[in-house]
């Protein structure tokens, strides 16, 4: 497989497939009852999980992104990321007005575009422009001083600014907590991290680093479900991506797949994977779109909340397939214009 760090492939793979499971919770009204059933308590655990799609692409954004300086060519690059969101989301527009008759008007939609709404999901969007501007920047302060020590002294302050305050400010403001909106930095420096000492990870003992992790991620188990049980789920900073949960979960799923060995060969599965991890951005964009038609049947035909986590796999992996295969269409249309403009 070359250079490529299958780890990472896989690391993609999952946090798209994790999007779109977090947001069957969304979309099914999960937020919205009581959680009292076993089904809805197993939706608290699994969200934990789930919720860690986007500090996972970031990580793995550290790890492919850290040693890119500023260019002409770099700068370049982040039209192509431009130019899928304004296609996919004019798709998305397209689509919802002709099969659901909905009154947002052309320029409404073009206007979207701006404040990245006419593709509900294309916050994500909003975020990686302004990351990938920075990352010449974030990399040269890693790259300042290449010591170990000080690599881990932008590890504890990214942690205590970004990650931190959710731990401490549950009850009352404790640590200052005007920089947790800056989150994706300290995301992507975990990831710039994990691929300056992959050697030192690949070390790390497996059973030492599963128990670390069965007991880290039972104890938040434990704490997420005193906290909603008998109760609306509620969203607070220490579960959502600035939390410290999704830090920690993200951080220990990282180590757990970097510590697998790259494979011997590439066989069928593996190119299907680099495939998926080449177009997770599209296929997450397009994920509105399947998730818009998805649901707006689905939730007709089991209109009891509860009744429908028994559908969530069948849910998901449709989406899943749905969005991967409109990615696939797109990314190849638009790999034929490249290639004919270029001839």
């Amino acid at each position: 497989m070359g250079n490529r760090v299958y780890q990472i492939d896989v690391l993609k793979v999952m946090a798209i497939f994790f999007v779109i499971s977090v947001h069957f919770l969304l979309n099914t009204g999960f937020y919205d009852i009581d959680i009292q059933s076993f089904s809805a308590s197993l939706g608290i655990i699994l969200r934990l999980i789930f919720i860690t799609s986007v500090p996972l692409f970031i990580i793995a954004t550290g790890f492919l992104m850290g040693t890119k300086k500023l260019s002409d060519k770099y700068i370049a690059k982040i039209f192509r990321v431009i130019i899928l969101y304004v296609l996919v989301s004019m798709i998305d527009w397209l689509t919802q007005t002709l099969v659901f008759q909905n009154d947002l008007s052309m320029q409404d939609a073009l206007l979207g575009l701006l404040d990245f709404s006419t593709d509900s999901y294309s916050w994500y969007v909003e975020m990686y422009i302004g990351l990938y501007l920075l990352i010449p920047l974030l990399n040269a302060a890693w790259h300042y001083d290449l010591s170990k020590q000080y690599h881990i002294y932008i590890i504890m302050v990214s942690t205590i600014l970004f990650f931190l305050p959710s731990l401490f400010n549950g009850l009352g403001k404790i640590l200052p907590d005007w920089w947790t909106n800056a989150y994706p930095i300290g995301y992507y420096y975990v990831g710039l991290y994990f691929k300056t000492y992959l050697e030192e990870i690949k070390k790390i003992s497996t059973k030492r680093l599963l128990i670390w992790s069965v007991s880290i991620f039972g104890m938040i188990s434990f704490l997420s479900l005193i906290d909603n049980y008998g109760r609306i789920f509620a969203w607070t900073d220490a579960n959502d991506y600035m939390g410290y949960q999704p830090f920690l979960v993200a951080i220990l799923i990282s180590l757990l797949i970097l510590k697998k060995g790259q494979p011997k060969k590439t066989t069928k599965f593996h190119n299907l994977l680099i495939l998926l991890s080449n177009m997770t951005l599209t296929i997450y964009l397009f994920s509105d779109l399947t998730d818009s038609l998805i649901y707006h049947y689905f939730n007709r035909l089991v209109p009891n909340v509860a009744s429908r986590f028994a559908w969530a796999p069948v849910v998901v992996l449709l989406s899943f397939t749905l969005a991967s295969l409109l990615a696939y269409i797109l990314e190849k249309m638009m790999s034929l214009i490249y290639q004919r403009r270029r001839a």
